[in-house]
């Protein structure tokens, strides 16, 4: 972006439509208190809860599993 040394305010364009905009397909329905909550802690913090999760949903399909083999 060439910068104009006259002018000491520099305005920045968007390179993409706003999110949740018609533009791009997505709707309104985003929860902005779980952004931001999500956004208030550390990568570390993101990456444990994310691990978490990750290990739930194991802990889940292995239940499902074991369902399974009980049911036949």
């Amino acid at each position: 972006m060439k910068t104009d040394p006259t002018n000491p305010v520099q305005e920045l364009k968007e390179a993409a439509p706003p999110y949740g905009s018609p533009a791009t397909g997505i709707g309104g329905d985003v929860d902005i208190a779980l952004l931001r909550a999500s956004l208030a802690m550390t990568p570390w913090e993101r990456m444990k809860a994310n691990d978490d999760a990750l290990n739930f949903g194991e802990s889940l399909r292995e239940a499902m599993k074991k369902r399974n083999e009980q049911s036949l």
